[in-house]
């Protein structure tokens, strides 16, 4: 019963982080990322690709993934490799 109590509170507690997500990534309905800037300070618009969109989420969603993780006492562990098979 315990583990499922745990079950529960985590589920509670992730789709209440889950409802503020957007509030990091977008301010009036925009988002706060525009583009890209090089070294030689041009700057790139945001493309529709998912490669793109995907990677700036997680760049700008990590932090708050960590501090979600502290807050309810748990250790973000990332994965060692993607797509590891063993045989």
């Amino acid at each position: 019963m315990k583990c499922e109590a745990e079950k529960i509170d985590f589920s509670r507690c992730l789709k209440e982080f889950a409802a503020t997500l957007g509030d990091f990534i977008a301010t009036n309905d925009e988002w706060t990322i525009r583009g890209f800037i090089d070294i030689f300070q041009n700057i790139y618009a945001v493309s529709s690709d998912t490669k793109v969109i995907s990677k700036i989420l997680e760049l700008h969603l990590f932090p708050h993934f960590l501090s979600f993780a502290e807050e309810i006492g748990y250790d973000l562990e990332l994965a060692s490799c993607q797509n590891c098979y063993t045989d």
